[in-house]
């Protein structure tokens, strides 16, 4: 008597495993099916995917909402600086347009010396008022820029008045301008030295206790 073969393909259909599927058209048992089989890992999230809203109440923080720091007060010597340099300003306008309107000569030389003059004067006028506006804000390197401009300006103004000393005893010097003076008038000097002055009284404002603590504030704060 032969014994029947066991062909591995023969098997009987009941006694195939649970993991293996009877018909080979159905899908078998998924991993996560099975009892103790590990679940199937997740993918990463893409960092293009969606982004889940933000809860309710949550807002992000903006400029408007950001604290700004207090400003500090503006002292009254630096309030007084601003306005005796404007000052200062608008005089050396008109003394500048005084000493051009004094040219001699022909008619076409005075109008051109008027010319430059007020060329001049809008010059000098604008950074007097430049200095001041920003001594007022409390930045630093406008308060020292004035201040060696103020320094120049004393040193010019002596200087100017030796010059004409020395011109004025020089008898060649008044030959050839046949005995006219080169002195300037009287109100012409008052105004010179009252544009110094001013200048130089805002400068020392700007460096009394009161403002040095408000340029250093300002230091901080900018």
């Amino acid at each position: 008597m032969s014994t029947p073969s066991h062909d591995p393909s023969e098997r009987d259909p009941h006694q195939l495993s649970g993991t293996e599927s009877l018909n080979p058209n159905e899908p078998g048992p998924t991993q996560n099916s099975g009892a103790g089989l590990s679940p199937e890992p997740q993918k990463p999230a893409s960092p293009y995917s969606y982004q889940s809203a933000q809860p309710a109440g949550y807002a992000y923080p903006s400029a408007a909402r950001m604290p700004e720091q207090a400003r500090p007060p503006l002292p009254k010597e630096v309030n007084l600086a601003f306005w005796l340099i404007i000052a200062a300003g608008v005089l050396n306008f008109i003394t500048t347009l005084m000493g051009s309107g004094t040219t001699g000569g022909p008619a076409g030389a005075a109008a051109i010396g008027v010319g430059i003059g007020i060329v001049v004067g809008i010059l000098t006028t604008g950074v007097y008022v430049l200095l001041a506006v920003f001594i007022r804000k409390g930045h630093n390197w406008a308060r020292i820029t004035a201040t060696v401009l103020a320094g120049i300006s004393v040193l010019l103004m002596i200087m100017s008045w030796v010059t004409l000393a020395a011109l004025q005893g020089n008898a060649e010097v008044q030959a050839q301008l046949g005995g006219e003076s080169l002195q300037p008038s009287g109100f012409s000097i008052a105004l010179n030295v009252l544009v110094v002055l001013l200048g130089v009284a805002g400068v020392v404002l700007c460096w009394l206790k009161p403002s040095n603590a408000y340029f250093k504030r300002q230091q901080i704060t900018h």
